[in-house]
């Protein structure tokens, strides 16, 4: 028997492994009472914590057959938005490799075996656990046999060169083959794993594959120019690498398992291989030429190709009955890719803890799950190896110098303390490196012949500083409860970063970010965006008027069909989304307003007006101020002209039902340089009107007629205010009538003018207090409470 003070310190210590390895506290404690319940004579004493390894294997092993069955039933909606090899199950608690439990429990493979079948016996398992555990040996077995036939065959093919760049081209084909191996037989039939002979058949398809590719690097040095397989002249200058794209050295590598039949590999390759390499393709795990199945090792591919399959298949092995069969490569064998990846799997282990105590910080649940699902996988401290392998020191120092920083800048203008600061940018500083791969990563995708040095090179100047910036501004958002200090747009401010740069960042991370964010952190993101677009743009330092000061801003027609290819690097390309979608967000505003305020016939004519503020005036109009000021202004303007008994109070009431209302919008207007703000009506009659009112006057649209001549034969929009729909009768429904589109016909009546010197001719201005007398109060006005009269 275990004496007491032995028992406790082996529980505690299993306790510890559990919560490092992040496992329920349900699972491990049913494993601790199972364990107790079968040490009832003490036989399992002496070895104790073997026995409670496989006590908690047992548990987690019960656990995913159970979540297995459920998931057969439900299927999670959010794994519509996941890579096909980033899926994961609802249930993390045994999501764990079992190369990490055995790690984390200091055994080795073999004697866990010998161990479970004993456990088996004892705990009368079922047996389709224990064949689970027969399988697992079994092909433990075949592996560890297909690995020293892959190293043979390898060093055969291959000759490590003398330079430092060639061995690191060497090491990165020699994981690359292992890998890729791994990853295509988990894509085929069972029998691809079970059997020695199709396994090897797998082996041989694997190792020509990469092979070939590596041929196409033409003269290199890492080839072994002594085996048979290598094409005749393929040393000469003269050698075409076209002809490469049909070549085949199956037949030669096949030469060299002499049992192995010729016959049954190329069965293999047709039937089974090319389809599963082909699915890689198409789940973007492997990228290149998917027709020929070529290119996968030229200008820096080789090194994204590494990192997701070490991806997919670390995804793979989470399931924890599946062995890290990538140890199987000795230290001395590789050292880069997999090695870093052995080692991030480790830290992560050892700063489980750490992450633990900050989410317990949290006192917000959706705080607890933005936190949680960044740490899940782990936040890298160090950039991808990819892109420093690719990158020269110069830019690797630049962007390590940019984390600094904005670090320091972080800790001197941030009103949090030190430690908290530090942090903060911890979870930054991962957050950075990981988004970094994945936007670097999608353009390889879609450009595979681009290299990663120039292709950051062509990015803007301020796309690194704003990258950081959008990160910490995710981490800042985590904990905002507590941090009102470092509200958006603060850490635009802190950084001293335009707001026009910083929204098309936001993008870019929205539509790479590949299930890493929570829908809070992505909703921030475009709520942000849309305070970047409707005010914090059109502030008179903001870079978008170096782009649009010379030809003046285009019209909602010009942005919507004029954009071609959607490319950062271009400044046209840049500003033409931006205000696409600056008239997206108007066009939502207004069409609400309308609504509520039974205009909708004359929404087309507001859009008019509104267009031509923006356009003509949008920089007397436009600049400092936002958008829902113009929006507001629109309505009134053609409620005067049209004779409408509608005020800026009716207007307004409307505005406030809106989530993003704010009361500045209509009590802090900027009225000019060196002046204090107003309120909407003040502005409306002394810098509005003057600019708008021969516009509005003159304004015809035959769109908006053919609305007018549609609505008088419906029912009046007021009955139907407030509903989708009004049921009259049991079987009788009325819809409202659909907004009128925006007016994108080149032959309307609605033309611009020009003249900005153009003075109110027919239309009244409405009175505000100043211009009746009245004195000027400290006090704002209650605009919501004056009527206003008319001359």
């Amino acid at each position: 028997m275990m004496k007491n003070e032995d028992k406790g310190m082996i529980l505690k210590r299993f306790i510890e492994n559990c919560q490092m390895l992040k496992i329920d506290q349900s699972i491990w404690q049913k494993a601790t009472k199972t364990f107790h319940k079968l040490n009832a004579d003490g036989v399992l004493s002496s070895e104790a914590d073997d026995w409670l390894c496989c006590a908690i294997y047992s548990e987690l092993q019960q656990t995913k057959m159970k979540d297995m069955r459920q998931e057969e039933d439900t299927t999670s909606r959010s794994d519509n938005d996941l890579e096909p090899w980033e899926k994961k199950t609802r249930s993390n608690s045994w999501n764990i490799s079992l190369t990490q439990l055995l790690r984390s429990f200091n055994i080795n493979i073999t004697k866990f075996l010998k161990r479970m079948e004993h456990w088996n016996w004892i705990a009368q398992s079922s047996e389709v656990f224990q064949q689970e555990i027969n399988d697992l040996e079994r092909r433990l077995g075949i592996t560890l046999l297909l690995q020293q036939h892959y190293k043979r065959i390898f060093n055969q093919l291959y000759v490590q060169p003398s330079t430092a760049e060639s061995r690191a081209h060497y090491q990165m084909l020699y994981e690359f083959g292992w890998l890729l191996f791994l990853v295509v037989r988990n894509e085929l039939p069972s029998f691809a794993t079970t059997n020695i002979v199709n396994g090897c058949q797998v082996l041989v398809c694997t190792l020509e594959l990469v092979y070939v590719n590596a041929l196409e690097v033409h003269k290199s040095d890492v080839i072994n120019t002594s085996f048979v397989g290598v094409p005749s002249k393929w040393s000469d200058n003269e050698f075409d690498t076209d002809m490469l794209l049909k070549y085949s050295a199956l037949d030669a590598i096949c030469g060299l398992i002499p049992e192995l039949p010729v016959k049954g590999a190329r069965i293999m390759k047709n039937a089974f291989f090319h389809k599963a390499v082909m699915g890689l393709f198409m789940d973007q795990r492997l990228l290149g030429n998917d027709r020929a199945m070529r290119e996968l090792v030229k200008d820096g591919i080789l090194e994204v190709n590494l990192t997701s399959l070490n991806r997919s298949y670390a995804v793979h092995v989470s399931d924890i009955s599946e062995i890290d069969e990538r140890i199987l490569l000795k230290p001395t064998t590789y050292s880069s890719t997999e090695k870093l990846a052995l080692r991030e799997t480790e830290k992560r282990i050892n700063e489980n803890e750490a992450d633990r105590k900050i989410i317990s910080l949290l006192t917000n649940a959706t705080q607890r799950d933005n936190l949680t699902k960044l740490l899940t996988d782990g936040l890298p401290q160090s950039l991808p190896v990819y892109i420093g392998g690719t990158l020269g020191k110069e830019d690797v120092s630049r962007l390590e110098n940019s984390l600094r920083d904005m670090c320091h800048k972080l800790e001197l203008k941030s009103p949090l303390k030190q430690d908290t600061t530090e942090c903060r940018f911890n979870l930054v500083r991962g957050l950075y490196y990981v988004l970094l791969d994945k936007i670097i990563g999608a353009e390889l995708r879609r450009r595979p012949s681009i290299k990663i040095a120039q292709m950051l090179k062509q990015l803007q100047r301020t796309f690194n500083a704003t990258l950081i910036a959008c990160c910490l501004e995710l981490v800042l958002h985590i904990f905002g409860t507590d941090e009102t200090q470092t509200k958006f747009p603060w850490v635009l401010n802190c950084f001293g970063i335009d707001a026009y740069e910083f929204q098309k960042i936001i993008e870019l991370v929205v539509r790479h970010e590949s299930g890493l964010l929570t829908r809070d952190l992505i909703k921030h993101l475009q709520e942000i965006e849309t305070q970047c677009l409707t005010k914090l743009i059109w502030q008179k330092s903001s870079q978008l008027w170096r782009y649009v000061d010379s030809a003046g801003l285009p019209r909602f027609q010009d942005v919507q069909s004029s954009l071609g290819q959607e490319n950062v690097k271009f400044a046209s390309g840049s500003v033409t989304i931006c205000l696409r979608k600056f008239y997206h967000v108007a066009n939502q505003r207004l069409t609400y307003l309308c609504k509520c305020l039974s205009l909708v016939t004359s929404y087309t004519q507001i859009w008019h007006i509104l267009e031509h503020s923006i356009i003509v005036h949008g920089e007397e109009l436009l600049q400092q101020r936002h958008l829902d000021q113009l929006l507001i202004c629109a309505i009134y303007l053609w409620g005067r002209k049209s004779h409408l008994r509608i005020t800026f109070s009716d207007i307004i009431q409307q505005y406030r039902r809106q989530p993003h209302a704010d009361s500045a919008i209509y009590r802090a207007v900027y009225c000019a340089d060196g002046q204090p703000t107003t309120d909407i009506i003040s502005f409306y009659n002394r810098v509005y009107i003057p600019l708008m009112a021969d516009y509005a006057f003159a304004l015809q649209c035959g769109q908006s007629d053919a609305a007018k001549e549609t609505a008088a034969t419906s029912r009046p929009l007021q009955e139907l205010s407030g509903n989708n729909k009004r049921r009259l009768k049991s079987n009788v429904t009325v819809s409202p009538a659909a907004m009128p589109r925006i007016c994108m016909a080149n032959d309307c009546k609605a033309k611009i003018i020009s003249d900005r010197e153009a003075t109110p001719k027919n239309l009244k201005r409405a009175h505000s207090n100043d211009e009746l007398g009245h004195p000027v109060s400290s006090k704002r006005p209650n605009i919501l409470r004056r009527r206003t009269t008319f001359l």
